[in-house]
């Protein structure tokens, strides 16, 4: 089956694409090829957005003939029926009529976390706390108390985090102590960077379009560039051919920091999109075999991770997958583990369930070396993690003053707009520095941009110039009054002066904490550019909020603790 890739929506400046069957199909059509094909991701996604435009009197019909007509036994029409019903709202009374069939039968005839998702005990509950969290963070409405709420305590006071936490403070001082720091070094000039990456990617053929600028953030220079992604998955009982445009963007205080930006990404998209056959994922630096089975199946002659360490939406119950090999660091060392490959590519749809509702591109990063693309991965991880744990809570937010000549102007120039970026903390318990920019709309729509790196006038700058609101642009909504006021070159840098050392106070601060650190090396042998996917088990993925998320305990108890300071 051939697929395309198509742009669906725009949600706070990040781009939402679907996989459309590329060939004209009926209703009926895409039913068959999914009997014979029950866990392709694609064609089953597509159809549930398509199931949103039937007539009700439609599904109604089709809801007789799987539970009491001729239909009945069709496990894989039943499984999407009940996937409408929990995925658009307006079908959601039609649910009680499916109940006759075993919900838990048709979790096994369909790809998608819906129905697993609403097996879960206790996901009524957490869908409730969730959307005052999501309007929190959304729309910055106040949370109410725990009294106040009118809601169950979603965990025990035991399942919540305690004690302190060791910070990359403690880390890099302790580091520096032992003599294991390396000594500082520059990074590869940019000029050099954009040499390199612009010639890779021109014999791979990867670069379509020419450089164009844009003002979709406040960075004061923005580039993107599109190119065509394209792979193959033959794997198990599914043959997926596909195709999409991509477009990689870049931003930075310079020209050159914003083409070197947007081209080094697309090395690390062109990298994340992956071709396999029955010897495995192909195209690599090193050879990815991929080894099919349950957990308990493949852990019984390799280590493996597993599934259930990670945030999922529901629980891993022991389904087979396909599994790759990365690299773990923990208290134990570096070695080999086996993870699910679907954790490591872009629109992997191999032959097996999802472990997530969505997964995006968290942790994948490029770099001039192995050790810069693991540090940008472990960044993201850090940055996304610290979004979806730490409510909207005004007593942390602060307005920015500088002596700084670059940063300075720039402020200049955003309040000559009317324009007026102001900061949230949202800093770890590991206290790496993570901020999060906040610009107010003329309507008070927030927009929001998020950075996290050891030096904290980095991770400021860099969430600051990442905030999607169009500069040069219109006026937005001032900045709340009586915020605090930080400087720039007061923020914390706890940075080493090497990607290597500040890569090595990272993940040491992360297994100090008792959390492994997991590396994919995605590392293509026909663009030999350094790309990682980082994964951290046990931290947040996602910051998003659905139907399906789960309350984070880590965010519970900084809930809490927002009410116990007042």
């Amino acid at each position: 089956m051939r697929y395309e890739l198509r742009l669906m929506d725009n949600v706070a400046g990040v781009g939402c694409f679907m996989a459309h069957p590329a060939q004209n199909l009926s209703f009926n059509d895409m039913l068959e090829y999914l009997r014979e094909h029950p866990l392709d991701d694609f064609m089953h996604q597509f159809l549930l957005q398509g199931m949103s435009g039937h007539r009700t009197r439609k599904l109604e019909k089709l809801i007789d003939e799987v539970t009491t007509g001729d239909r009945k036994g069709d496990l894989v029409l039943s499984a999407l029926l009940r996937e409408t019903c929990l995925a658009h709202e307006r079908f959601a009374h039609l649910l009680p009529r499916l109940e006759v069939l075993d919900s838990r039968e048709l979790a096994e005839n369909t790809p998608l976390i819906h129905i697993r998702s609403s097996l879960v005990p206790d996901q009524a509950l957490h869908r409730q706390w969730v959307r005052l969290f999501q309007t929190n963070l959304t729309a910055h409405a106040p949370l109410p108390s725990p009294g106040e709420a009118g809601l169950a305590m979603p965990f025990a006071p035991a399942d919540l985090p305690t004690g302190s936490a060791v910070t990359a403070a403690v880390t890099r001082d302790r580091l520096r102590a032992e003599g294991r720091l390396p000594a500082p070094r520059k990074r590869r000039p940019l000029e050099e960077t954009i040499a390199l990456a612009t010639e890779r990617l021109q014999k791979v053929g990867c670069i379509l379009t020419r450089e164009m600028a844009h003002k979709a953030s406040l960075s004061p220079f923005s580039l993107l560039r599109s190119w065509l992604a394209r792979f193959r998955a033959d794997n198990g009982r599914q043959d997926v051919q596909f195709q999409g445009m991509q477009t990689a963007y870049g931003r930075g205080l310079r020209l050159e920091a914003a083409r070197a930006s947007y081209l080094m990404e697309m090395c690390e998209r062109y990298s994340s999109y992956a071709s396999c056959d029955a010897n495995g994922i192909r195209g690599y630096a090193r050879d990815y075999p991929l080894v099919h089975g349950s957990h308990a199946e493949v852990s019984a002659t390799a280590e493996a991770l597993d599934p259930n360490h990670l945030r999922l939406e529901a629980p891993y119950t022991g389904q087979k997958l396909w599994w790759m090999e990365a690299e773990v660091a923990d208290a134990k060392g570096r070695r080999p583990i086996l993870i699910p490959a679907q954790l490591v590519f872009l629109f992997c749809n191999l032959d097996e369930p999802a472990l997530f509702s969505a997964l995006g591109s968290t942790g994948l990063a490029s770099g001039n070396t192995p050790e810069e693309a693991r540090l940008a991965g472990l960044c993201e991880v850090l940055e996304r993690d610290a979004e979806a744990v730490r409510p909207f809570d005004p007593a942390r937010c602060f307005r920015l003053k500088t002596n700084d000549p670059l940063v300075g102007k720039l402020l200049e120039d955003y309040a000559a707009c009317g324009i007026a970026p102001w900061f949230l903390d949202v800093t770890p318990e590991f206290g790496v520095p993570c901020w999060k920019s906040i610009v107010l709309g003329r309507r008070g729509d927030v927009n929001k941009g998020m950075g996290c790196n050891l030096s904290g006038r980095r991770a400021l700058v860099s969430g600051m110039t990442e905030t999607p609101y169009p500069f040069p642009g219109p006026a937005g909504s001032p900045a709340p009054e009586g915020l605090a006021v930080r400087r720039l070159e007061d923020l914390p840098d706890f940075g080493t002066g090497s990607p290597e050392g500040d890569l090595l106070v990272l993940e040491e601060t992360l297994i100090a904490n008792g959390y492994p650190v997991i590396y994919a090396d995605l590392t293509r042998k026909d663009l030999g550019i350094p790309v990682t996917r980082a994964i951290v088990p046990g931290l947040e993925i996602v910051a998003d909020f659905d139907q399906f998320s789960r309350l984070s305990p880590r965010l519970f108890a900084n809930y809490l603790e927002m009410f116990m300071r007042k």
